[in-house]
C-alpha cells in the first residue's frame, strides 16, 4: 500500500514516472520511481524491509553521494515518515516536480517571530519539526507566513587563526504546496544584517537534498556526517534515538535483567534498526 499509494501521489505530477520492481541500481534495496524527463529518482524504503539487518549502515549515504556526483536527485522515501508526515511528504514531492503556488521572494516582507509562532510553522510544514533557536525570522505574503528559518545562538571559534563568532542556520521550510523563490536567501540575508555574523553554518539532509541551494548561496560543503541510527517498531512507525528509547522499554528491561537494553533484546521486542543517509555540513564564509 505505502508504494503504490507514493506511486500514485508522483503520478498524479508526472504520467512519465515508472516503478521499477527491483532497483535498476543493484546495490540499492527496494523499489525506485524513476522520473526520466525530470531525471529525479525515488527510492522507497518499507518497514520492516526484509533485508534490512544485512544492509551496511552507510549503504544509503554511499549512493546518495554517487548520485550527487552525477546531479541526478535521489530520494530515500522512508514507510514511517510518509504514515506520519505524509501532507509534508506530498507537497514536497510537488515542489519537486514544478507544483504548487510560486511566491518571489522580492513580493515577500521578512520579519521577526516569536517561538510559538516558529514552533507551529515548523512542527506542520518541516519533516523534522521545529527545533530549539534562538532566532526566526519569517517570509510574509499579504499578510501570510509562506516561508521561514530559524538560527542559533552565536558561538566563539577560530578558523583559520582567526576567532570569530558562528551561527548555525537551523531550520527552512516553505508554507506547505507553496515555493518561495529565492526564499532562503532573503532571511539569510535578513539575519546577516541584524546579527552581522562572522560565518555561518548548516546541513543538507541526504536523503532529501544534495546541497545544491546552498552551493548555489555561496556556501562551500566541509564535511560529510555519518549515517544517523535510529530504532523503530513497524506497529508504531515512530524514530527512536538509541539514548532515547521509550522509557517503558528501558525501565521494564532492566527490571527484568538488571541491565542495559542490547541489540539483541530489541529485535527480540520486534524493533528495527534503521540508518539514514546522514548530511552534508555546509559553512559561509562572511
Amino acid at each position: 500500500m505505502f508504494e503504490d499509494e507514493v506511486y500514485d501521489c508522483i503520478r498524479q505530477y508526472d504520467l512519465s514516472a515508472n516503478i521499477v520492481r527491483d532497483s535498476s541500481d543493484s546495490e540499492l534495496p527496494g523499489k525506485t520511481i524513476c522520473i526520466p524527463e525530470k531525471n529525479i529518482v525515488f527510492h522507497l524504503i518499507p518497514i520492516p524491509f526484509s533485508g534490512m539487518c544485512s544492509i551496511e549502515p552507510d549503504l544509503f549515504q554511499k549512493k546518495s553521494l554517487e548520485y550527487v556526483s552525477r546531479s541526478v536527485p535521489l530520494i530515500h522515501l522512508w514507510q514511517d515518515q510518509w504514515i506520519r508526515k505524509q501532507e509534508i511528504i506530498r507537497s514536497r514531492i510537488a515542489a519537486l516536480l514544478g507544483f504548487g503556488t510560486h511566491v518571489h521572494a522580492r513580493q515577500t516582507i521578512v520579519r521577526r517571530i516569536d517561538k510559538n509562532d516558529m514552533s507551529r510553522f515548523f512542527d506542520a510544514n518541516h519533516l523534522q519539526g521545529s527545533v530549539n533557536a534562538r532566532y526566526a525570522y519569517g517570509l510574509y505574503a499579504d499578510d501570510r507566513l509562506v516561508a521561514a528559518a530559524s538560527f542559533s545562538s552565536g558561538r566563539a571559534v577560530v578558523r583559520d587563526g582567526i576567532a570569530g563568532r558562528s551561527f548555525e542556520l537551523l531550520r527552512y521550510a516553505n508554507l506547505l504546496e507553496h515555493r518561495v523563490v529565492g526564499g532562503t536567501g532573503k532571511l539569510i540575508a535578513a539575519f546577516i544584517r541584524e546579527r552581522h555574523p562572522d560565518d555561518m553554518m548548516t546541513y543538507a539532509d541526504l536523503d532529501w537534498a544534495s546541497g545544491k541551494g546552498y552551493r548555489a548561496l555561496h556556501f562551500r560543503q566541509i564535511a560529510v556526517t555519518p549515517p544517523q541510527m535510529f530504532w523503530i517498531h513497524p506497529d508504531e512507525m515512530i524514530r527512536y534515538y538509541p539514548h532515547r528509547l521509550p522509557s517503558e522499554l528501558t525501565e521494564s528491561f532492566d527490571r527484568q535483567n538488571g541491565g542495559e537494553l542490547s541489540d539483541d533484546s530489541l529485535f527480540r521486542s520486534g524493533y528495527v534498526k534503521i540508518y539514514n543517509a546522514g548530511n552534508l555540513k555546509y559553512l559561509l564564509m562572511l
